[in-house]
């Protein structure tokens, strides 16, 4: 049966809910098992830059260092919160405000990594939603055709993956 409120909730006891279809769920899973593979595996994928962010961005020089000395931190952050948000997804209890954090995390990693490979910035994506709220159309003035299948797919995904992480901050500013 599924939430009336929305996929995830904070309950009476300050914990939460992730309420989401088995097929969601799986969905997910592999999806965050993807990117622990791509991140474990690769240095230099154009699709993580967005996880590894330039701290300096006058100073290559700076930055390098920066890098050198936290990346390997931030990627171990990164994997555990991907241990945790599979955990999350393959269970039906009640998780704390720790696991919803990492759950979090990792949903807004999984989308960050979707919306660097479709090259949206932020401000596309609010300009986008602004447009929607205005009543103006979603679509492009071209006929559509440039967009093929997979980018289609993707851009989905991306706006579910957006639609998640807003209810799981919602629901995590729910008891503040």
């Amino acid at each position: 049966m599924r939430n009336k409120n929305g996929p995830i909730v904070r309950t009476k006891a300050g914990t939460f809910k992730v309420d989401l279809p088995d097929d969601h769920r799986k969905i997910l899973t592999n999806l965050i098992e993807e990117l622990r593979t791509s991140l474990t595996n690769s240095n230099d994928d154009a699709a993580l830059r967005r996880l590894f962010p330039t701290a300096y961005h006058n100073d290559p020089k700076k930055d390098a260092e920066y890098q050198r000395l936290m990346r390997d931190e931030l990627l171990e952050s990164r994997l555990a919160a991907i241990d945790t948000a599979i955990k999350v997804l393959t269970q039906e209890n009640e998780i704390t405000a720790e696991e919803i954090d990492a759950f979090s995390r990792s949903i807004n990693s999984l989308r960050l990594v979707i919306g660097t490979a479709l090259d949206i910035a932020e401000s596309d994506y609010e300009k986008q939603n602004n447009s929607k709220h205005d009543g103006e159309s979603n679509e492009d003035s071209s006929d559509g055709a440039s967009d093929d299948d997979g980018q289609s797919v993707q851009k989905e995904l991306y706006e579910y993956l957006g639609w998640l992480l807003e209810w799981t901050v919602s629901a995590q500013s729910s008891g503040l």
